[in-house]
């Protein structure tokens, strides 16, 4: 092997480990397995619970749009029927079963019908699961990191979240890496 042939490998090698690592929403993303799509079509069908779970983890707030209105529903269900494999789309699938399961059997109500209060004790319960989960190691994620994970990501990366919930230049200029932001002010998306 040439000193060319190294310095390629490396750096083939260490973007790998920078991309995945700031995005592990798709720790688990592998080539979509061809099956008969069960795992996809129920998910799909569960696009509106997906868009209320997405929209009480980043809600409309004073002057900027939430998730719903970013199209979340849509996007993590793309997100699953066309980069996940079957496996970690029944994982999902199950997860959203267990969201209303736990829902009806806390307050006699769908997700959907809860107010804001019920849903974030809905919320807490998920989260310390899954940070229970995280503790022990084990796979695959938990349901509601993966959900939190890809609504931060299809969230800021969509038009709203980056124009109105952070600061965004169309054409920002020079590049800067310390510029010291003001109090209140947004993070910067460019």
């Amino acid at each position: 092997m040439n000193r060319r042939e190294a310095v390629r490998r490396a750096t083939f090698l260490l973007g790998g480990a920078i991309t995945f690592s700031g995005f592990g929403a798709f720790a688990e993303v592998l080539i979509p397995v061809a099956g008969n799509g069960i795992e996809a079509k129920s998910i799909a069908s569960q696009e509106a619970l997906i868009a209320e779970i997405a929209d009480t983890i980043i809600p409309d707030t004073k002057g900027v749009l939430g998730a719903k209105a970013a199209g979340l529903g849509p996007f993590i269900v793309m997100m699953m029927q066309d980069c996940y494999t079957a496996d970690i789309q029944k994982h999902f699938a199950d997860g959203l079963m267990r969201v209303d399961e736990v829902s009806q059997s806390q307050y006699k109500k769908s997700f959907i019908a809860l107010s804001l209060k019920e849903r974030e004790e809905i919320f807490k319960f998920f989260k310390a699961e899954a940070q229970a989960q995280i503790k022990a190691g084990t796979t695959p994620s938990h349901f509601f990191q993966l959900m939190y994970e890809l609504t931060c990501l299809g969230y800021y990366t969509s038009e709203i979240g980056a124009t109105q919930a952070l600061r965004y230049v169309h054409i920002p200029g020079r590049y800067e890496a310390c510029i010291p932001l003001q109090p209140g002010q947004k993070a910067w998306a460019t």
